[in-house]
């Protein structure tokens, strides 16, 4: 097994991505498609790989959740990774009704757009318009702890379609779950 494969392999296993020669193109084809390399970001738990170029926010922080943004070079554009304590271990069907409702108080309105369950997440993908964003989110639950990894635009500006589609594929490589501190209780 090569030096890169062995290092690959933790990464492998928390990704649920078999075969590490697949990874590896994986991370060859992230470069070519103007993602930055892939980076542990500690706040989030998660393994982020935000866009080429793209400027990282302040994190954001409350006494619930932690908000990693990356904005396009327009600003018009963003990848972001949340992170989010969970009272009790809920599925992402209830995790999304609270998301939606932190939504409203936030942004003043949350509308839910569309939303499909995906195993492969395993969670919730869906679409929502709150104050100024569209918001497109894989939403994910594990244990105590959620993650919503989105790429957005604001809805008072033209959509950069390039810019768009580099925050989804950011937002499809990420790897939540990493690190999480919060004891898994027995279930």
């Amino acid at each position: 097994m090569s030096r890169s494969c062995f290092l690959l392999a933790p990464l492998v296993l928390l990704a649920g991505v078999g075969g590490c020669a697949n990874r590896e193109r994986d991370f060859a084809q992230i470069s070519k498609a103007g993602l930055a390399h892939s980076l542990y970001v500690d706040t989030v738990q998660a393994q982020a790989i935000p866009p080429a170029g793209w400027t990282r926010d302040p994190l954001r922080k409350s006494p619930r959740h932690t908000h990693e943004v990356w904005r396009s070079p327009t600003g018009h554009t963003a990848y972001g990774v949340m992170h989010f304590a969970l009272p009790f271990p809920v599925g992402p069907d209830l995790a999304l009704w609270a998301f939606l409702r932190e939504m409203q108080k936030k942004q003043g309105e949350a509308k839910l757009i569309s939303q499909t369950d995906d195993p492969a997440l395993p969670g919730i993908r869906f679409i929502a318009e709150g104050g100024p964003y569209m918001i497109r989110v894989n939403l994910i639950t594990s244990g105590w702890d959620g993650w919503a990894v989105y790429a957005g635009t604001l809805r008072n500006q033209p959509i950069d379609e390039k810019e768009l589609d580099l925050a989804e594929r950011a937002r499809e490589y990420t790897v939540t779950g990493i690190g999480s501190s919060r004891p898994k209780k027995p279930g």
